[in-house]
């Protein structure tokens, strides 16, 4: 049977014990109803991207992490999307290695079973980042010739199959569990496509009965997270891809937060942006940035006969990010092709009774003004919609009647968290510059402001706003 748009939007995490629904314990997703429990799935996945080990051990703690995670919820292998290491030097990748063998032993999960390595390069692994980085002489104590002795791009198919002990190519195919997975290597020569890919196309026969996953390292052009999202490739891919819709293809690179709602696609297939292990960025046009560094993100697939399950995974708080999305395998139904979860997506809202402070700080030397604001988090806790971001729209009315409207965008300070770890409130200093002649004022009786906040969702909808007069 296919899910329904009702269905995709409902239950808890099924992601093992460590990992509670989006709120924990108690919390709810925005639900009318909840989905019957599933049979066991055919296949599961641990997804991860640009997980940039550096040498440092806060790099190799989140991976250790992330595939303990893995490795409790028993997967059948681990994707990681490219940028592995950051400097593209071959300790680093011995390190991922290392740390690979630590937590799996052999290549071997909790019950004895083969765990397979999905892991390719990004451009941090293979195009020379190490002669771009000058710090990495100095990390590693190395003249310039043992640095490019080290260099992964130097040597990739042997240091490859020197370190992970499997061959090397730019397009390589495996099969877990009688699944297709077809991995691309970042090269040099398809930075911006995918080397090898069209003619390996050409001798694959894919089960039209079941998915098969892509995996390349540089997002796929025009699908996930908009057509703005940096580091997208040159659209090659997408035309050659646009002949299977059973194919599901993960990419990284961009570092976008797996919160993003739009960081899933449907069109001719099926699209995933991977979030960041080491770190997660976000989109321009926001006044604040947010504790990127300090986030843990990936996601974890669970394939069953009829549907896939994709779980976003907060590995810092052991909760989900947001609603789990389920993708139908069967019924023709493509519930993220993005105009549709557009018209479909409900606002988030601030709770009833909620009250927006607002004040004015004067500077020190008596110069310009800010307005300090504080409202509600809208975390999703409890029902409802979690707020992708707030709008704060303030309007000045200075003497003689002129009014000047200024718009600015704000992310919660734990955005980059699951909704267990935001706060109940956030301030914001809205900057008041841009109202040079209401600011050059002394007497507030020559002019006021009003104030409004919106929470909002991705795709652009609006919640219901909270005011002040100040």
């Amino acid at each position: 049977m296919s899910m329904t748009r009702r269905e995709l939007l409902v239950g808890s995490m099924a992601f093992g014990a460590a990992f509670a629904g989006v709120g924990g314990a108690g919390a709810s997703v925005p639900a009318v109803g909840t989905p019957a429990r599933p049979r066991k799935p055919r296949l599961r996945i641990g997804v991860l991207a640009d997980t940039h080990l550096d040498g440092c051990a806060p790099a190799v703690q989140k991976l250790e992490r992330a595939l303990t995670a893995f490795r409790r919820d028993r997967v059948d292998g681990v994707l990681i999307c490219g940028d592995l290491a950051d400097n593209g030097v071959v300790p680093q990748l011995e390190e991922l290695a290392q740390t690979w063998e630590s937590v799996f032993p052999g290549s071997k999960g909790l019950d004895g079973e083969h765990v397979e390595r999905l892991f390719h390069c990004g451009d941090h692994d293979n195009g020379g980042y190490a002669q771009k980085y000058k710090g990495v002489l100095e990390k590693y104590s190395w003249t310039e010739a043992e640095r490019d002795a080290n260099t992964f791009s130097s040597s990739p198919k042997s240091t490859w199959e020197r370190i992970f002990g499997e061959s090397w190519s730019p397009i390589v195919h495996k099969r877990v569990k009688g699944y297709d997975f077809i991995l691309s290597h970042y090269t040099n020569r398809g930075w911006k496509c995918a080397e090898g890919l069209d003619d390996f196309l050409k001798g694959f026969k894919p089960d039209p009965a079941k998915p098969f996953f892509y995996s390349q390292h540089r997002v796929l052009r025009n699908t996930v997270c908009g057509p703005g999202v940096w580091g997208q490739d040159d659209g090659t891919v997408g035309k050659l891809l646009s002949a299977y819709p059973n194919c599901c293809a993960f990419c990284g690179h961009s570092h976008q937060t797996a919160f993003r709602e739009d960081s899933i696609w449907q069109g001719a297939f099926t699209a995933v942006q991977v979030p960041s292990l080491k770190y997660v960025g976000q989109e321009p046009g926001h006044v604040n940035r947010t504790s990127g560094h300090e986030a843990e993100q990936g996601m974890f697939l669970e394939v069953y006969d009829d549907r896939m399950i994709l779980h976003r995974l907060d590995f810092a708080n052991h909760k989900a990010l947001g609603p789990l999305w389920t993708i139908p395998l069967v019924g023709g139904e493509s519930p993220f092709v993005h105009e549709t979860r557009r018209r479909a997506a409900k606002a988030p809202e601030f709770p009833v009774g909620s009250r927006l402070e607002a004040k004015i700080e004067e500077d020190a030397g008596g110069g310009a003004r800010s307005l300090s604001l504080a409202f509600p988090v809208v975390s999703g806790l409890g029902g409802g919609v979690r707020a992708y971001d707030y709008e704060v729209c303030v309007h000045a009315l200075c003497f003689g009647g002129d009014v000047v409207r200024e718009v600015r965008r704000y992310f919660s300070p734990k955005c980059t968290f699951a909704p267990c770890a935001e706060p109940e409130m956030m301030e914001v200093s809205f900057p008041l510059t841009g109202f040079k002649k209401w600011n050059e004022l002394k007497s507030r009786s020559y002019g006021g402001i009003h104030v409004e906040v919106r929470p909002r969702e991705i795709f652009g909808g609006q919640g219901a706003p909270i005011s002040a007069d100040v």
